[in-house]
C-alpha cells in the first residue's frame, strides 16, 4: 500500500450505523486498505479519536461502546476524504511536531519527521548560548521557530516567509501556543530582504535556520501524489537550480549573523555536499554535512566568519 498513486476515485460506502467503535474501525481500515492508503488501521484510529475526542486507549478499553449516528456520519466523511488521497493532517487540521500541536492547512508544508532532527541539531548547537537570537527563513506553519521557542524560552525567535497565507498559519500557531515569536513577510530574493530583517530586529543572529524549497523542477512529477497534489508548490519547488536558496542564505546570512553564528539548513540528500560547497565558497567555516536517522545526508551547517576589517 502506498500514497504514491494519484487521488483515487475509490469511495467507500457508508459506515455501519448504529455501530460500535470496533465495527467502525474495522469498516474504516478495510476501506482505506482497499483504497491503497498507508497504515489503514492506525489512520482509522486517529480519525475516530479526533471525532470522539478520546484517547487511543479508550478505543480499546471500550471497543463495544456505541457511537452516535452523527459521529458515525462525520467519521465516514473523513474516511472518504482520506481514501480519496487527502492528507490526514488536512482532514484533522493539525499535526504534531516536536511535541507541539500545530494548525496545518493546504497553505503550508506538512511538517516532516526529519525536520524534527533539524530542530534537535539546532538545540545542540545553541546549548552554550544564552538568550540566542534566531531567525527561521521560510517558516511555513512555524514548526521550526515554534519548536525552538518552546524548548528555549530565553531565545529571541523570529520567523519569515514570502507567503502571507503561510504566515497567517504561523501567527495563529504562535498565538495558540502563547509564544512570543515575531512572524513577518519577507522575500529572501528581494534586494530589501536584509532591510526587512533589520526592521524586525533580526540581525546579530546566533542562528539562521531554514528548510527551504529544494526539489528541482524535474523531480516534481515523480514526487508521491500526496506531496505533489497537496503540499504548496512554493514550499517545494527550487526551479532549475536546487542550490539557489542556499546561495542566497549563505550570502544574506553573513550580513544578518554575528561572527561565529550558525547557519543550519535542511537539504536534499542528493545535493547536501553541493550545499556544503556553496557555504564554503561564501566563506562560512567549519562546514559540516550530517546524516539524518535514516543515514541520509540531510543537514548542513557552518559558522559565520568575522566581518572583514575596513
Amino acid at each position: 500500500m502506498s500514497d504514491t498513486a494519484s487521488s483515487s476515485e475509490f469511495a467507500p460506502g457508508s459506515p455501519p450505523a448504529p455501530a460500535s467503535r470496533r465495527a467502525l474501525l474495522r469498516w474504516a481500515a478495510d476501506a482505506l486498505e482497499d483504497a491503497g492508503r498507508d497504515e489503514p488501521y492506525r489512520t482509522a484510529e486517529w480519525l475516530l479519536i479526533d471525532i470522539l475526542d478520546c484517547r487511543r486507549l479508550d478505543l480499546h478499553l471500550e471497543p463495544d461502546a456505541r457511537v452516535t449516528a452523527d459521529a458515525a456520519r462525520a467519521f465516514g466523511a473523513r474516511v472518504r476524504r482520506r481514501a480519496e488521497g487527502e492528507p490526514i493532517q488536512h482532514i484533522l487540521g493539525y499535526d504534531e511536531f516536536y511535541g507541539v500541536r500545530l494548525a496545518v492547512t493546504p497553505d503550508v508544508l506538512i511538517p516532516r519527521p526529519e525536520t524534527e532532527e533539524l530542530v534537535e541539531r539546532a538545540l545542540d548547537l545553541l546549548r552554550d548560548r544564552e538568550a540566542p537570537r534566531v531567525l527561521d527563513v521560510g517558516t511555513g506553519s512555524g514548526c521550526i521557530a515554534l519548536a525552538l521557542a518552546t524548548e528555549r524560552p530565553d531565545a529571541r525567535v523570529a520567523a519569515c516567509d514570502v507567503s502571507a497565507e503561510a504566515l497567517a498559519v504561523a501567527r495563529r500557531n504562535a498565538r495558540r501556543l502563547d509564544l512570543d515569536v515575531r512572524c513577518f513577510e519577507a522575500d529572501l530574493f528581494d534586494a530589501a530582504f536584509l532591510d526587512r530583517v533589520r526592521e524586525e530586529g533580526g540581525t546579530g543572529l546566533d542562528l539562521l535556520i531554514s528548510n527551504p524549497p529544494y526539489i528541482p523542477d524535474a523531480e516534481i512529477p515523480h514526487l508521491p501524489a500526496i506531496v505533489r497534489e497537496h503540499d504548496p508548490e512554493i514550499a517545494l519547488r527550487a526551479g532549475d537550480d536546487p542550490l539557489r536558496f542556499y546561495r542566497q542564505l549563505a550570502d544574506e546570512g553573513r550580513e544578518a549573523c554575528a561572527a561565529g553564528a550558525i547557519l543550519l539548513v535542511e537539504a536534499h540528500a542528493e545535493y547536501a555536499d553541493d550545499v556544503a560547497a556553496v557555504f564554503r565558497a561564501a566563506q562560512w567555516s567549519d562546514v559540516r554535512v550530517e546524516d539524518d536517522l535514516a543515514g541520509r545526508p540531510r543537514m548542513v551547517w557552518g559558522r559565520c566568519p568575522p566581518a572583514p576589517t575596513p
